[in-house]
C-alpha cells in the first residue's frame, strides 16, 4: 500500500465546501444550536451563526449533527465473495447507516494474511468504496511479517480462535503467546474472536438451528476470554474482544489490571435472544449464537451503563440460498450496518440509552481505539465525516431497501424511531434521503497510524 494511489494520497484542494446551517450540534455532553463550515475535507468553524458561503448547504433545522459513526468490525467480502458482497455494496450500506469509517476483517478469499493481499485488497478498494475503509489482517506469529503488515497499514491482526486462518495453529497457550508478542513489536492490536475451539464445534448430526446455537455454549466464551485475558497478563499487548455475548465477559475485561484491553458487542447480541433462533432459524444464525432473554437483557444493560467499550455490527453478508442450507451447512452472520443506528435511536428515544453513551459506543470511542485521531469528534479540524439525524423520524426495518446484497435480517419488520437524514465523508455528501449521492472511490483507504 505505501505506493498506491488512493484517494488518502490525493490533495483535497478540489473538494466542494459545504455548509450546514442550523444544525443541533453534539457537543462531548449535549447539543447546542449552530452552524458547521467543512472546506478541504474538514473542519473549518463551528459557530452560532456562519457568514460565509459554500459550494453546498444544508439547511439541517430538526436535525442533530452527530460525528460520523466507525464501525472496526465489518465483513465487506469482496474479490472471490463478490456474490455476497462488494466494496461498493458494503460501503453504501454503510453509508445509509450513517458510518463514515469501516474496519474490514480478513476472512476473505482470498485471506488478507500477507503484505501482498493487504496491499491487492486496498488497491481494489480505493476504486470502489464510498465511505472510508482500513483493514484488518489475519494473526500470524511470525514477528517479522507481523512488523510488515503493521508498516504496510493493518489496524490489527485477527485472531479466530475456533478456526484460525492457515497455517496458523492454536491449540496450545504458546501458540498463542507468540501471537501476541509479534504484535506487540508490531506495535499491532490484536482482534480476537473469542471462543474456545474444542467447545465450539459443530456435526452433520445437528438437525435444527436451536441444536446449532446449544452447539457453541457460553462456556466456549468463557474460556477463551480467561485464556486471553491470562495471556496478555504476561504479554502486556493491547487486545481488543470481538463481538461478546455474556455479560461476565464484559465485566472480566472491564475488571482488568490491565489498561490495554477491550470489550465488544453488538446490536444483535444486546436485542435478540435465542428465542429468535427458534422462530427464524436461519435469519438469526450468526457466531457466536444469540443467548437467553436474560442473558441478553443483562448484556445491554452493561453496555447501556458504560462497561462495554465500542459496538460494532459484524456486517455478515451472505446470500440467502446459502442461508437456507440445512444448520450444519448454513454460514454464520448478518447484515447490520443499514440497521444498527436506527435500533439504537429507538433505544435512545426509549429512554434505555443516552445519546450521550451511544455517539461514545460508535463512534468517539472506536475511534480512540483504533487511532483515528481526527475522527469520532466534531471540532474545528478535525475531518469533515459526520450525520444528520432526524431522532423523530419513525421507520420499519425493510431488508428489501437494503443497499447491501444480503436482503435478509432478524430484525424485519421492527418499527424504529430515528433515521439517518445524511452521511457525509470527508465534507462530501454520500448519502440523502434515502439515496446514495456519493461516487465508487469517494472514500479513503485508511493506513494505521496515518491518524485517519
Amino acid at each position: 500500500m505505501d505506493n498506491l494511489k488512493s484517494p488518502e494520497n490525493e490533495e483535497t484542494s478540489g473538494l466542494p465546501s459545504l455548509l450546514i446551517r442550523d444544525a443541533h450540534i453534539w457537543t462531548e455532553n449535549h447539543t447546542i444550536r449552530g452552524s458547521i463550515l467543512i472546506d478541504h475535507g474538514r473542519i473549518q468553524k463551528i459557530a452560532r451563526r456562519i457568514a460565509e458561503r459554500a459550494d453546498e448547504e444544508i439547511l439541517a433545522r430538526r436535525l442533530v449533527a452527530l460525528p460520523g459513526l466507525v464501525d472496526a468490525h465489518v465483513h465487506l467480502r469482496d474479490m472471490r465473495l463478490s456474490y455476497k458482497e462488494d466494496f461498493t455494496t458494503g460501503t453504501a450500506a454503510a453509508a445509509a447507516g450513517g458510518f463514515t469509517t469501516v474496519l474490514d476483517m480478513p476472512n476473505t478469499l482470498p485471506p488478507t494474511d500477507s503484505v501482498q493481499r493487504l496491499r491487492l485488497k486496498a488497491r481494489r478498494a480505493s476504486q470502489k468504496i464510498l465511505v472510508n475503509v482500513g483493514f484488518h489482517t489475519a494473526a500470524v506469529g511470525d514477528r517479522w511479517t507481523a512488523k510488515a503488515m503493521g508498516a504496510a497499514g493493518a489496524f490489527s491482526m485477527k485472531l479466530y480462535l475456533p478456526k484460525p486462518i492457515a497455517p496458523l495453529t492454536v491449540g496450545d497457550d504458546r501458540a498463542v503467546a507468540e501471537v501476541l508478542k509479534a504484535a506487540k513489536e508490531a506495535s499491532l492490536p490484536v482482534t480476537v474472536h473469542a471462543e474456545d475451539a474444542a467447545q465450539a464445534k459443530t456435526t452433520r448430526e445437528i438437525r435444527t438451528f436451536k441444536e446449532l446455537v446449544a452447539s457453541r455454549s457460553g462456556n466456549a466464551e468463557t474460556s477463551a476470554v480467561n485464556r486471553i485475558l491470562r495471556l496478555q497478563k504476561k504479554v502486556d499487548c493491547q487486545i481488543h474482544f470481538c463481538h461478546l455475548t455474556l455479560p461476565s465477559s464484559v465485566s472480566a475485561i472491564g475488571n482488568s489490571l490491565s489498561g490495554r484491553v477491550s470489550s465488544e458487542v453488538t446490536p444483535h447480541h444486546t436485542l435478540l435472544s435465542k428465542d429468535s433462533v427458534e422462530k427464524l432459524r436461519w435469519k438469526a444464525w450468526m457466531v457466536p449464537p444469540l443467548r437467553p432473554e436474560q442473558v441478553k437483557n443483562s448484556l445491554f444493560r452493561k453496555m447501556a451503563s458504560g462497561n462495554a467499550t465500542i459496538i460494532a455490527t459484524d456486517h455478515a453478508p451472505h446470500t440467502i440460498k446459502e442461508k437456507r442450507q440445512p444448520p450444519h451447512k448454513s454460514p454464520p452472520g448478518i447484515p447490520g450496518l443499514e440497521t444498527a443506528m436506527p435500533l439504537m435511536l429507538t433505544m435512545v428515544n426509549k429512554g434505555k440509552l443516552s445519546l450521550r453513551r451511544l455517539v461514545s459506543l460508535l463512534s468517539t470511542n472506536p475511534a480512540k481505539l483504533f487511532s483515528l485521531s481526527s475522527k469520532g469528534r466534531l471540532e474545528k479540524g478535525a475531518e469533515g465525516d459526520m450525520i444528520l439525524v432526524d431522532m423523530k423520524k419513525r421507520g420499519k426495518i425493510d431488508p428489501n431497501k437494503f443497499f447491501s446484497k444480503a436482503h435478509y435480517s432478524p430484525f424485519e419488520g421492527w418499527k424504529t424511531q430515528g433515521a439517518i437524514h445524511a452521511t457525509i465523508v470527508n465534507g462530501s455528501i454520500v448519502y440523502r434521503n434515502e439515496e446514495i449521492t456519493g461516487k465508487p472511490g469517494g472514500g479513503k483507504v485508511l493506513r494505521n497510524g496515518s491518524g485517519g
